[in-house]
């Protein structure tokens, strides 16, 4: 399914809690990564949803993507975990909007700096919003991911 450009202003994305949404979060992560990437349920649903922030987009009041974040480490890093969009929603910008609110959240919340663990084959899309590859690829969920960090205090250079 293609989203007209035209259309954007029918992308909504909202904060909620998991408790709110919970049936329309699962669904997602169940057809994205239960279904489509074969990750066990058990690894994807780790009991950190009831402290974590979820972003949910909508368009045309239909969820669409999601992803949680929570803080981390010493409460000074934000976690961006679950980033996932519904594969008929894809290449439209869905998870521009979502990653955009994300950090907007997490700097509006103070965060020093914001690290998430992409799929080796995402790393890219992070890059394009600042993040930086740490480390050396690793396996989770019998994937490869890579380490990325993104400073959330440094002020911007005048390019």
């Amino acid at each position: 399914m293609q989203i007209d450009s035209s259309l954007v202003s029918d992308l909504e994305v909202t904060l909620t809690a998991y408790a709110d949404h919970a049936s329309e979060i699962f669904f997602i992560r169940q057809q994205v990564f239960h279904m489509e990437q074969r990750i066990a349920p058990e690894l994807d649903m780790d009991g950190e949803d009831e402290t974590a922030a979820h972003f949910i987009a909508y368009w045309q009041q239909q969820p669409v993507g999601i992803a949680r974040v929570r803080a981390y480490d010493d409460g000074t890093q934000a976690k961006i975990e679950r980033v996932a969009v519904l594969s008929a929603f894809r290449q439209q910008g869905i998870g521009k909007a979502i990653t955009t609110a994300v950090l907007n959240y997490v700097q509006q919340q103070g965060f020093a700096t914001a690290i998430l663990y992409a799929q080796a084959q995402s790393a890219s899309f992070y890059e394009q919003f600042g993040f930086q590859r740490q480390g050396t690829p690793f396996i989770q969920a019998d994937m490869p991911h890579i380490a990325m960090v993104k400073n959330l205090t440094e002020t911007p250079s005048g390019r």
